[in-house]
């Protein structure tokens, strides 16, 4: 059951990327809000709390892939006592 939630939540980090969320904005927002995100892109503030995001972004998928593994290597070790 955990497993099947650590991979949903994975998955679903994998799926957050700010390029494709940017893209996807561009592609349906109007020129107006397009030059906006333009210049949001230029600020330096705004470029930090991307990188941050994506920095905690990358920890957490390390994080879940690390448990992943560890409840593996338990099950693994849990079936080999019987």
């Amino acid at each position: 059951m955990s497993n099947k939630f650590e991979k949903q939540a994975l998955n679903q980090v994998n799926m957050i990327n700010e390029g494709v969320l940017f893209g996807i904005l561009k592609f349906f927002l109007k020129s107006k809000a397009k030059r906006q995100l333009r210049k949001l892109g230029r600020d330096p503030e705004f470029k930090s709390k991307v990188h941050a995001l994506n920095h905690a972004s990358k920890e957490l998928q390390d994080f879940l892939k690390k448990e992943a593994e560890e409840a593996a290597e338990a099950k693994r070790l849990k079936k080999s006592r019987r």
